[in-house]
């Protein structure tokens, strides 16, 4: 078990470079010197209470945080996965936007730039065929970011069943043909997504 000095002095240690901080810069910042600094780093002396109660309120965290073992480390990581969570919800929201802006700028371009009945009568398609882009650049992000999991699978689904009915509304309100029986064509496609996630 590791002596208090050496928990206090690697959690400082941690603390100043996840800050990306000089031991000369974090000196100025909290009023003591570079040599109280490096000898605390280097587990020479224990800074007392009131010290640690300022490195506490100056990195937010308790000063039970700082001397007890890895629990600065393991609450770090945590707020870092959680902030690359945040992120890839960001970047696959961002990336539907831009699918669903994309499909409002063509239904705009045929409604008010090309307003020809026929035009109008089926430029709404666009929103319906954004649907199954949209599903597939997500699970383009997810396969990037996280690989095969659970949200990749679904989003493949997701893809399948929209890109089905986009064909399928496009052929009946366009053309006036019912191509129900594509809906059978989707299903073992659904059935070897679900295998291949099973693979996983």
């Amino acid at each position: 078990m590791k002596e208090l000095n050496e928990i206090v002095s690697e959690n400082l240690v941690y603390l100043r470079k996840s800050r990306h901080l000089t031991q000369q810069e974090l000196a100025e910042e909290i009023g003591y010197s570079d040599k109280s600094i490096s000898k605390w780093e280097l587990g020479k002396s224990i800074p007392s209470v009131d010290i640690l109660l300022k490195f506490s309120e100056y990195y937010g965290i308790s000063v039970d945080d700082l001397i007890h073992e890895d629990t600065i480390i393991k609450s770090h990581s945590q707020v870092m996965s959680r902030r690359k969570k945040t992120n890839d919800i960001i970047v696959f929201a961002m990336a539907a936007m831009f699918v669903w802006f994309t499909a409002a700028c063509i239904f705009l371009n045929g409604y008010v730039f090309n307003p020809t009945e026929e035009s109008k009568r089926l430029i709404w398609i666009a929103f319906l065929w954004a649907a199954p882009v949209m599903f597939l650049v997500d699970a383009f992000f997810i396969r990037l970011m996280w690989k095969k999991c659970l949200p990749y699978w679904v989003m493949l689904s997701g893809f399948i069943w929209t890109l089905i009915t986009a064909f399928y509304v496009t052929y009946l309100v366009a053309m006036g043909q019912n191509l129900w029986f594509i809906y059978l064509a989707a299903l073992p496609v659904q059935i070897i997504v679900i295998l291949f996630a099973r693979l996983q």
